[in-house]
């Protein structure tokens, strides 16, 4: 279950997606948390994932974890989603 500022029923959510990296990931200190501020540190420098299509893949899974991120982030904002590198398992 990846860290954040999610709540842990949402964090769970995207335990099991198969998720796109982009090839560029945010540079040091451009990384934000979900709901402001500082992100986990855990995720600084992960993997960075497309935003709308991160949300699509979750909305597939869990339509009730997608409106979370709907109703509570603004990822108008965001281009992508970081996840910490010790949460995933990079699928070849």
């Amino acid at each position: 279950m990846p860290a954040g500022q999610a709540p842990e029923w949402v964090r769970q959510e995207w335990v099991g997606l198969e998720l796109p990296i982009m090839e560029a990931t945010a540079p040091p200190g451009e990384q934000i948390g979900a709901l402001g501020g500082t992100p986990s540190s855990q995720n600084l420098n992960g993997y960075s994932v497309d935003t709308e299509r991160a949300m699509a893949i979750l909305s597939d899974k869990s339509p009730d974890a997608a409106q979370w991120w709907r109703d509570n982030v603004p990822l108008r904002m965001m281009t992508a989603l970081v996840f910490g590198k010790q949460f995933c398992e990079p699928v070849i």
